[in-house]
């Protein structure tokens, strides 16, 4: 059958993604034949494996290969190997994946228009789930035959693989991709889109792009990657100023706010290659467009832009890190009557370039808190400020409330607000320039003023904020602090009326609404349930008709009595229909419950849609279990029927000794075990809870405090004793959501309890500092003002430790010796243990900004603050982190992950030293040039590997091995990986990579064995497949050496450790799944790993598993590997480097 459809798949080193991406396609649900040619692009992995056998099974599926030439060139052969005589043409890049129905939707489109091609949204999928494409957000609403001279946002609708094509189209004007550059989309796209007669552009979501963590960062600063953008960009410019020159400094403009930008701000982290290939590439593009087009640019863009016109390098790149630092969008305002932008490091600028329009000075609204009080009335509190104009004197934030209706011209209500204290909007600003600690506000609404004519009358009303200060006044709408924090609150007024606080388009707004039903109750009756409710609108159903999400109507009867109905659900109707295929990747979270949508049915078939009492119990129905019937309300207060066994808080309490009660309903039908699991939304750390289960009730007791949990957003899920999966979101009742947030202040940080996502619970840490220290502005403060003013003040005779296991052990040692100084141990979040003799100091806070100014003595095994300056009298001693095997500072250089605003500050940072503590020979000059340090080093050994040879070592391996309840007949492993450049998420910070598979190790080694998990400090994230009691993370045990002591065995990968752990002689194992790429592409090493490791490298967990099963044997075979290994790397440490080291430090 001739295939209606072509799809083209490049292929070059995808093993890992293929599969799933070719499985794809073949699931589409598309009426008429398909084919897929899949160009294997010269891959050396499994990628030509993959796709040759599943072309074998898969008729439809043509495999196609040549030798490597890039991505434009497999498309382009893609394209002459496909079906000339199929009607369409699609693209797919072979890490990513198709939702089931894309092309069907696309190609019914476009069968219904006419247009030459069709275009959809796009999801952004990673390992954390899916979310929308930011180049696609303007992507609100469909259009059909449309095209780009109307329609000026289709100008961001620049790449291939959300697109279908008639292939007469493409082939009528043959499009080819250019071969031999990056960014090879935008050069094909936008023309086509001028070229088209017509083109349909859907809102729905039509492909999953996949972003590997860490590429983003690569790419940034890839030489090859910034010219080659600007080089497309520059051939869509000279097409448009031949073929639509009205349009060419629309889009030019365009790409200085958008496809440049994305390198503009890697320049500091670029070396002098990359930046002198965009500054020369991006002033060229300049001099090449209209003089005038930074005027169509926000204050911001317009100044960097003219620095790179004006090639102010140096100024462009500290504005940018000053951006990267919190203040982006960040600007002081000079005038009184024309205001101008003033930045720091910036020197003057035209008034052109820094004039600010009326819409560069907006005013802020937020919101922090609604309620419904016991009088009626309605309490909101939040913030708004001027942005970029300080606001800490009542004249500078004077503030009223506004209710607007939406769709009445002239109908306001002027709402009277108090101006309070509100620090937090200055802290959650992220910027340091401005005080915004004046802002907050509180408005109390009084639901009668929405009365028209004496009565309710449905519609919406926006909220917002007027805000008059430094001779400004602005009008704001009340927004949200963030997406998650949109739920409703609802409030009954009775006779049929309701107030629903809610967001629209993310504006905070009141609606009036009226219905006609509720459903007040429920109760069980055999097989069937029955829903009890009232009908104020007087209403006569004759049924009730549920909706599934799988496109099953089902009708059921509605008996009326005089305002009161009753509808009776046969529960086998319900749990006959199988629940809807999830058709999403499996990093797409799936639905925990099988939802039907709920509405009457009046004798002439329209319907009524039902609302519920917000305190209506989930009841749950079930003849099996997993499967049962609940009846609630949504946070917006209408009726939610789903079969799930989703649990449901309905009581959440704070109890007077600092812990969180969580009680809800859960069956034990459903739930046989469970147990609370508590989740950090940025880093994906797991806390577990023990659960009570009774009857259909279940309890957790929550007690946070003492570093339990640590800052940032905690989310709730229910979840199997002896599961490692996910586990199922808590819900909370709307009633009982609608009583949050409850605050509590535990050891020092105040936890809250709360909703996100309208239901979803969860518990958010606040920082430990205190707020007079917290956020960008006062932390700026703290160095700038609070340091330099400790510097004056005499040193104290004090030690401060930064934490490390080197600095561990010199401070033991200082202790044995009874040495006279204070000592002051930074503390990190509660993270960090405090050793006995010492006292913490939070980091940030005022009192380690004093202790770094005045302590005599500074111990630390990392780089200290770029702030801090050494004074005369005091010595640091920098013990650094073990003989290095992956490359580091300097000599990261030329490689893609090289960052070098950081390496640019090496020399002051070394500058801080007094003395560098070498581990081994072999370090010492490999750290020197790579650290910029040309100052006194100790060649002392590591005080870290002290305890390795400690008299009492056996005695401190018992005690360990006693703390962590290890049993004496099994064999330790030891498994400590370190991060991966390519998987960071955050400054400083990277994702584990769980690239062992935890359950099969316990399948082969369970019986024997015992895996304790370190995770690299800098990493985080679960431990897919770990199962207590075999699987320990001892990721928070606070000396790494001592693990080492207990353990029998160590598997890494190219973590230092492998130094260390050669001094007890026992087995090492390396599982080095990625050796190429981290030696090639990431870090790369300072000696040959692959001829001088000690111990076999192994790529898969069943080669660990085997050599873990054979140990005696492997450990023969690398006996003199292992010797050499000690002999050329592990000479310096003799138990007594910690001693060495206190004797330089107090000298």
């Amino acid at each position: 059958m001739q295939p209606r459809l072509s799809v083209v798949v490049p292929i070059y080193n995808v093993e890992e993604f293929l599969l799933e991406c070719l499985e794809s396609i073949a699931r589409q649900s598309l009426d008429g034949g398909i084919e897929a040619v899949l160009v294997d692009d010269g891959s050396t992995d499994a990628s030509p494996r993959i796709a040759r056998e599943f072309a074998t099974r898969d008729p439809r599926f043509v495999y196609v290969r040549q030798p490597n030439a890039g991505l434009s060139a497999a498309r382009n052969t893609g394209v002459r190997h496909a079906n000339p005589g199929a009607e369409y043409l699609a693209f797919v890049d072979s890490d990513d994946i198709v939702p089931h129905d894309a092309y069907a939707r696309m190609i019914a489109s476009l069968d219904a228009s006419g247009s030459d091609f069709a275009s959809g949204n796009v999801w952004r999928l990673t390992e954390r789930g899916r979310s929308q494409a930011w180049q696609y957000q303007w992507l609100t609403a469909p259009r059909t035959r449309t095209h780009i001279g109307r329609d000026l946002a289709l100008l961001a609708d620049r790449v291939a693989w959300n697109k279908v094509f008639r292939r007469a189209f493409w082939d009528r004007h043959g499009f080819e991709f250019p071969e031999g550059r990056l960014y090879e989309d935008t050069p094909v796209m936008i023309p086509a889109h001028f070229l088209a007669s017509s083109v349909d552009v859907l809102r729905d979501h039509v492909y999953y792009w996949r972003v590997r963590e860490g590429s983003i960062t690569r790419r940034r600063t890839d030489v090859k990657g910034v010219r080659d953008r600007i080089a497309a960009c520059a051939h869509v410019s000279t097409f448009l100023a031949g073929q639509a020159p009205e349009l060419k400094s629309t889009y030019d403009a365009s790409c200085l706010r958008d496809d440049f930008v994305y390198f503009l701000e890697g320049l500091p982290m670029g070396g002098p290659e990359y930046r002198a290939a965009f500054l020369e590439g991006t002033a060229e593009f300049l001099r090449a467009a209209d003089p005038a087009i930074l005027r169509q640019l926000p204050v911001d863009l317009r100044v960097k832009w003219h620095l790179v016109r004006e090639r102010r390098t140096g100024e462009l790149i500290d504005l940018l890190d000053h951006e990267r630092r919190g203040g982006k969008g960040t600007f002081a305002v000079r005038g009184a009557v024309r205001r101008y932008a003033a930045y720091p490091g910036v020197a003057a600028l035209p008034p052109e370039i820094a004039r600010l329009g009326r819409d560069e000075v907006p005013a802020v609204a937020r919101l922090g808190e609604a309620r419904w009080g016991a009088d009626g009335l309605l309490r909101i509190s939040g913030y708004a400020h001027l942005r970029n104009l300080d606001a800490v004197r009542p004249a500078q934030s004077v503030k009223t409330g506004l209710l607007k209706a939406a769709h009445s011209r002239g109908r306001y209500r002027w709402v009277p607000a108090r101006t309070v204290p509100a620090p937090e909007a200055t802290e959650r600003s992220g910027q340091h320039l401005h005080c915004y600690d004046l802002s907050g506000f509180e408005l109390t609404v009084d639901p009668g003023r929405l009365k028209t004519g004496g009565r309710y009358r449905p519609g919406n009303w926006l909220l917002g904020v007027v805000v008059a200060g430094h001779g400004l006044v602005r009008r704001a709408a009340v927004r949200a602090q963030d997406g998650s924090r949109t739920q409703s609150l609802v409030h009954d007024l009775g006779d049929g009326v309701r107030l629903v606080l809610g967001f629209s388009k993310g504006r905070l707004v009141l609606r009036v609404q009226e219905y006609a039903a509720r459903v007040e109750g429920h109760r069980g009756h055999g097989d069937d349930v029955v829903l009890t409710g009232g009908l104020p609108g007087h209403a006569r159903p004759k049924s009730l008709r549920l909706t599934h999400s799988g496109g099953v109507v089902v009708d059921f009867p509605v008996a009326v009595v005089d305002d009161r109905f009753e509808a009776r659900l046969h529960l086998p109707d319900l749990e006959a229909v199988e629940p809807a295929p999830h058709h999403a990747p499996a990093q797409v979270e799936a639905p925990h419950s099988d939802r039907w949508g709920a509405a009457l049915v009046l004798p002439d078939g329209s319907t009524l849609p039902l609302a519920a009492v917000t305190d209506l119990p989930p009841g749950r129905y079930a003849t099996r279990p997993g499967r049962e019937l609940c009846t609630t309300a949504d946070d917006r207060g209408n009726l939610v029927v789903e079969l799930t066994r989703r649990p449901i808080a309905d009581r959440v309490v704070w109890t007077a000794d600092g812990t969180l009660e969580i009680e809800g309903s859960a069956t034990e039908a459903s739930w046989p075990s469970a147990e609370l699991v508590l989740r950090h939304s940025g880093r994906d750390d797991e806390v577990t809870v023990p659960v009570e289960l009774a009857g259909d009730r279940f309890r957790a007791v929550v007690a946070p405090g003492g570093g339990v949990l640590r800052e940032g957003r905690w989310y709730a899920f229910l979840r199997e004793v002896e599961n490692s999966g996910a586990g199922v979101p808590v819900r909370v009742l709307a009633s009982t959501g609608a009583g949050l947030p409850f605050h509590q202040v535990v050891q020092g940080r105040r936890f809250t309890a709360d909703r996100r996502f309208g239901d979803r619970l969860l518990i958010e840490a606040r920082s430990v500092l205190a707020p007079t220290e917290r956020g960008a502005y006062r932390l700026h403060r703290l160095r700038t003002e609070h340091y330099p003013r400790e510097r004056r003040r005499a040193l104290r005779d004090a030690v401060l430790y930064f934490d490390g296991d080197s600095p561990r052990a010199v401070h033991e040692e200082l202790v044995r010796r009874g040495a006279e100084a204070e000592h002051l141990w930074v503390t990190e979040d509660q993270q960090t243990r405090v050793p006995a003799g010492a006292r913490g100091v939070a980091a940030h806070s005022a009192e380690f900004h004093e202790a770094l100014a005045r302590c005599r003595r500074v111990v630390t095994a990392g780089h200290l603050p770029d702030f801090f300056r050494r004074r005369e009298g005091q010595t640091v001693v920098q013990t650094w982190q073990g003989t290095p095997l992956k490359r580091i500072g300097t000599d990261l250089t030329d490689t893609l992950y090289a960052d070098h605003g950081h390496l640019d500050r090496l020399p002051r940072l070394a500058a801080q030293w007094n003395v560098l503590v070498s581990p081994s020979r072999f370090a010492t000059p490999h750290l020197g040039r790579a650290l910029t340090y040309d100052g006194e080093v100790l060649e002392a050994g590591s005080p870290r590997n002290d305890v390795l040879f400690a008299d009492d070592r056996d005695k401190v391996a018992e005690r360990v091995r006693r703390e962590l309840g290890l049993p004496p007949d099994r064999r330790i492993v030891l498994y400590a990986p370190t991060y991966r450049d390519h998987l960071g998420f955050g400054a400083g910070r990277f994702r584990h990579d769980p690239a062992l598979d935890l359950g099969a190790v316990e399948d082969g080694l369970g019986d024997d064995h015992v895996l304790l998990v370190r995770r690299h400090p800098l990493t985080s994230g679960r431990l897919p497949g770990a199962r207590a009691p075999f699987v320990r993370d001892v990721s928070a045990h606070p000396r790494a050496a001592e693990l080492l002591l207990i353990a029998d065995v160590l598997l890494t990968d190219y973590s230092s450790l492998m130094f260390d752990f050669a001094h007890t002689g026992r087995p090492m194992l390396f599982h080095t799944y990625d050796l190429e790429h981290y030696r090639d592409t990431v870090r790369g090493f300072y000696l040959d790993f692959e001829n001088s490791a000690p111990g076999p490298l192994l790529t898969s967990t069943d080669e660990v598993v085997a050599a873990l099963r054979d140990l005696d044997a492997v450990t023969e075979r690398h006996a003199d590997a292992y010797a050499a290994f000690r002999e050329a790397y592990c000479d310096l440490d003799d138990g007594r480097a910690a001693s060495r080291v206190a004797d330089r430090l107090m000298r």
